[in-house]
C-alpha cells in the first residue's frame, strides 16, 4: 500500500504529460486538416507566419502562377528568420531564370527585352541570397547561370572601350545573347 501511494504521483505526471501531448497532437492535425481542406479548395489560409507565407509561394509557384509565388516570396523574405529569407530569395530567382528560359525557348531572341529584365532581377535574388549564406552551391551555380545568359558589364565606359580595341582590330565578338541553346542544370 505505501508502495503505491509513493507511484501515485509519478503515474498522475505521466498522465497528464501524455494527455498534454494528445490534445497538442490533436490541434497540430486539426490544424493540417483545416490547411489541406482550404489548398483543395484553392484559397490559402490567411496566417500571416513567415512559414505559411513560404510555404504558399511554393505551392502557388509549382501551380505556374508566378505573380502569387513572387508576391509571396517578397513577403517572406522580409522575415526575421534567415533561413526563411535566403529561400525566398533563391526560389524567387528560380522562378525569374525559369520564366527567362522559357521565353527565350519559346519566343527567341524577339523576347530578349523582357528575359533581360527578368534575369536582372533573378541575379539580384541570387546576390541576397548568397549574401544571407556565402557558402550555398547552389546559389552560386544557379547564379552562374544567369550571368552567362545575361552577364553584368561593369560601365558604359568599359562597354565603348571594348567597342573601339574590336573596330581597331577588325574581329567583332557576338554577344552573350546569341549563346544557342541553354547551359545544361538550369532549374
Amino acid at each position: 500500500m505505501a508502495r503505491r501511494l509513493k507511484l501515485f504521483p509519478l503515474a498522475m505526471m505521466v498522465f497528464f504529460v501524455s494527455l498534454f501531448a494528445l490534445i497538442r497532437t490533436g490541434y497540430e492535425l486539426n490544424q493540417a486538416f483545416v490547411y489541406n481542406q482550404k489548398l483543395q479548395a484553392g484559397k490559402l489560409h490567411g496566417n500571416d507566419s513567415a512559414d505559411a507565407v513560404f510555404a504558399d509561394a511554393i505551392y502557388w509557384g509549382k501551380r505556374g502562377d508566378m505573380q502569387k509565388a513572387l508576391a509571396l516570396y517578397a513577403q517572406a523574405a522580409s522575415a526575421d528568420n534567415p533561413v526563411i529569407r535566403k529561400s525566398a530569395y533563391y526560389n524567387s530567382a528560380n522562378l525569374y531564370l525559369r520564366e527567362a528560359s522559357s521565353l527565350l525557348d519559346e519566343k527567341g531572341l524577339e523576347a530578349w527585352d523582357q528575359a533581360s529584365a527578368l534575369l536582372s532581377m533573378a541575379k539580384e535574388s541570387y546576390r541576397e541570397a548568397l549574401r544571407l549564406e556565402p557558402g550555398w552551391h547552389e546559389a552560386k551555380y544557379n547564379y552562374e547561370l544567369a550571368l552567362r545568359l545575361s552577364p553584368i558589364f561593369e560601365g558604359k565606359s568599359s562597354v565603348k572601350k571594348n567597342e573601339e580595341d574590336e573596330l581597331e582590330t577588325g574581329e567583332f565578338i557576338e554577344g552573350w545573347p546569341s549563346i544557342p541553346g541553354f547551359p545544361r542544370g538550369m532549374p
